[in-house]
């Protein structure tokens, strides 16, 4: 209060910013009406304008006008006014480059208050330029039932969030833009949250072509300017329906009716970097706030989130059939331990092959998924066993043959991948396992005329490569299509008629309870790419592991089945949604520093657990080092918590309180400390 006295006028809340706790503060202030809070959108240093020039007379009154007030103009004058007698308006660089004229002359022109000179506004538009044809849509029974449920209790107050569970290819994208063509009648504006906003061209296409340029897109790789340019947008009603990844939700929107989280399995709507926030979390929270209609769409709903509905906590609506009526793909599994006895070392089973080359003789296109990029997992020397190792994490470099080096996949580190072992000088130095590179090169040796696209991180960083990749496979300019789980997001393609997911093992063995999850969710997604017009599809699995019960529920598409089977595991384990789960990771340079600091942090935690009377600690696992114990430089360690007979706001208390108020205290300067509630992954 004494600063705001001190300046007796307005006060930027920056201004207070050194004050704990401010924005809490202010907020409670501002509610017993002891302040003005006022949110102020003002222009921002991106600002872009670019400047128009237009007759201010009619183009026949022109020369009635040059007589009556003896105007004489020159050669290039005329020139100017002639163009823009047959041209409404132009921008000025544009005209001083069609017609070679000057800035002066043109200002003379505006001095004699011949022509207007307007600034505007420019909206740099980041969206991609992928094409699609737009298609008439008619909506079954099972989409117009899920559309109504939503569409009905749009003003209803202490609604449900929606959980829409249907089947790939099922339609779910036209059921969104149903709600959101309902909720703009009504005034209405509307979120689209996507998984990765470069993955997903073809959804950004699809809703442009039904509701034009009140289409904007939103993320963190706009520039600085794209982004003002945006929100701008929305501020003037000129965009009303936002698609973009979790950053999208914070969008200004004065009239906000439909929030939708697309694919909302998707682990990329946990954020991994500080502020660690779960969209679905923050989605929930704004719905609930402000009587918003929040729908959650997947083909695999998370285990966590389709317990929750279970559960009563959300509206579940199915869709069970696919918008074209077709079934889904079948899928065959075939067992590569059977395949090595027949004498087959190929990373393509005998069955996969015969398939590409039908699909191809009936000019139809194939997907094949792997989910490693590179040429190989690991280069090792068959001499000694040496591995080449990242110089800066606890990680074997991944082999990327086209350059010859070894690459790290966590820190960008690279080496070139001598012919000699540098630990026993043999020259048996090999690269090991297999990646969408090594698939590449494969295929051209077994299917020489076909013609290949790959698409994977390494194909698709450069601005505008992904577009193209997309473009030529959907003109029909490739035949085949390889590539990593980039594949599994929402990709269309009619023509494909069979996927080969080449490794399902490579995602099953992963060391985190969520890896059979996972497995379903990828088999599941990535066979629904096939058969998606009105051609049948396929779908050939390899697998060693052909027992496993997400295999075998995910060849089936037993999503029923395969959540019972997975949540009696976390029951027992006490996984979520059973428990929730704190990971606290301590990281630095010097490993005996980080040791010695999570120690510190392990045994302040437990004298103020046995101070409330807890003698139990089988909810602590750890300190240990983390299955990745080295990243960039920084060893790390992690203490992993779970609410098991210990409620969980009295552990977040304890966290917090030893983690952030007593950091100075328990931790040393040089040490880093991470806090994710409910990972995506222990790793």
């Amino acid at each position: 209060i004494s600063k705001i006295n001190i300046s007796k006028a307005k006060l930027k809340t920056e201004k207070l910013k050194k004050i704990p706790n401010i924005n809490y503060i202010l907020d409670k202030m501002s509610k017993k009406n002891i302040i003005n809070l006022k949110w102020e959108y003002k222009n921002h240093k991106n600002e872009k304008n670019l400047c128009y020039i237009s007759l201010s007379i009619e183009a026949d009154e022109v020369d009635d006008y040059l007589k009556k007030n003896k105007i004489n103009l020159g050669a290039k004058q005329k020139e100017i006014v002639n163009f823009l007698k047959n041209n409404d308006r132009v921008e000025i660089n544009d005209l001083i480059d069609i017609l070679k004229v000057s800035k002066q002359s043109i200002l003379s022109l505006q001095n004699k208050n011949l022509i207007d000179i307007k600034l505007e506004d420019y909206y740099r538009n980041p969206e991609n330029a992928y094409t699609l044809e737009q298609k008439e849509i008619y909506l079954n029974e099972e989409q117009k039932n899920a559309c109504n449920k939503v569409i009905s209790e749009m003003f209803d107050q202490n609604k449900k969030p929606y959980m829409l569970h249907g089947v790939t290819g099922s339609g779910k994208t036209e059921v969104y833009m149903e709600i959101i063509d309902y909720a703009l009648s009504q005034g209405l504006d509307s979120i689209v949250l996507v998984p990765e906003i470069a993955l997903t061209p073809q959804t950004i296409t699809r809703f442009k072509n039904r509701f034009g340029d009140i289409v904007g897109v939103f993320h963190s790789q706009l520039s600085e300017g794209q982004k003002h340019d945006v929100y701008k947008a929305i501020k003037a009603g000129n965009i009303r329906i936002l698609i973009g990844a979790r950053s999208a939700l914070f969008a200004p929107f004065n009239s906000l009716g439909v929030i939708i989280i697309d694919e909302f399995h998707e682990t990329s709507y946990k954020s991994e970097k500080n502020p660690k926030f779960s969209a679905i979390e923050v989605a929930k929270f704004i719905a609930n706030k402000n009587n918003i209609s929040l729908v959650l769409g997947s083909a695999t709903p998370s285990i966590d989130e389709y317990y929750k509905a279970k559960n009563g906590e959300y509206n579940l609506i199915e869709i069970k059939q696919r918008a074209n009526k077709n079934p889904l793909p079948k899928i065959e599994v075939v067992d590569m331990k059977e395949e090595l006895n027949k004498g087959n070392k190929s990373i393509f089973s005998f069955k996969l092959q015969d398939e590409i080359k039908q699909a191809i003789k009936n000019n139809n296109q194939v997907i094949l998924f792997l989910n490693r990029r590179g040429y190989a997992s690991f280069v090792s020397c068959r001499s000694c066993g040496y591995v080449f190792q990242c110089e800066n994490c606890d990680i074997s470099l991944t082999y990327h043959k086209g350059k010859n080096i070894g690459r790290c996949h966590y820190c960008g580190y690279e080496r070139e991948i001598p012919k000699e072992c540098p630990e026993c000088s043999s020259i048996y130095v090999k690269p090991f396992g297999v990646g969408t590179q090594k698939i590449e090169e494969e295929l051209k040796v077994i299917f020489p005329e076909l013609k290949v696209l790959r698409m994977d991180k390494d194909t698709t960083s450069k601005k505008g490569s992904l577009e193209e990749i997309l473009n030529k496979f959907k003109n029909k300019e490739a035949d085949i299509l390889i590539g990593t789980q980039m594949l599994s997001k929402g990709l269309d393609f009619d023509n494909v008629t069979l996927v080969g997911i080449l490794s399902a093992d490579m995602i099953l063995n992963f060391p985190d309870f969520k890896s059979f999850e996972t497995t379903f969710q990828l088999i599941t997604q990535v066979s629904g790419r096939a058969g998606r017009s009105d051609k049948e599809g396929k779908v050939v699995l390899q697998t060693y592991d052909t027992d496993h019960y997400s295999i075998r529920r995910a060849i089936n598409y037993d999503f029923e089945g395969f959540y019972e089977d997975e949540i009696k595991i976390r029951k027992a384990f006490g996984y979520a949604p059973f428990n929730n789960m704190i990971s606290v990771v301590v990281s630095g340079e010097n490993e005996n520093l980080v040791k010695k600091n999570i120690q510190n942090m392990y045994d302040s935690i437990i004298y103020l657990l046995k101070g409330r009377g807890i003698t139990d600690f089988e909810f602590i696992l750890g300190p240990n080092p983390c299955s990745i114990s080295k990243i960039n430089q920084n060893y790390r360690w992690q203490i992993l918590f779970k609410d098991d007979n210990i409620e969980i706001n009295l552990l977040k208390g304890i966290i917090k309180y030893i983690c952030i108020t007593k950091r100075d205290v328990v931790f040393s300067k040089e040490i880093n400390i991470s806090i994710d509630i409910n990972p995506n992954s222990v790793l």
